[in-house]
């Protein structure tokens, strides 16, 4: 009954962690502009910033969990 219990209490402690990492706050280095969840109301925000500097490599991917 103590191994159950020791081993449950692994896995919450992970789960917490989890948890944590995922939900916590993000942080940038420094220069770039802080990270900024993408919705309907700022994607004109994501075009203009896009298309902002011509000169530079762009990139966007896209994931999908499909």
């Amino acid at each position: 009954m103590k191994k159950k219990s020791i081993v449950l209490a692994v896995i919450a402690v992970v789960l917490l962690l989890a948890v944590a990492y995922l939900w916590g706050p993000s942080s940038v280095p420094p220069g770039q502009e802080p990270l900024v969840a993408l919705s309907n109301a700022n994607f004109s925000d994501f075009e203009n910033v896009f298309d902002g500097d011509l000169g530079t490599p762009r990139l966007v991917l896209l994931l999908s969990p499909t």
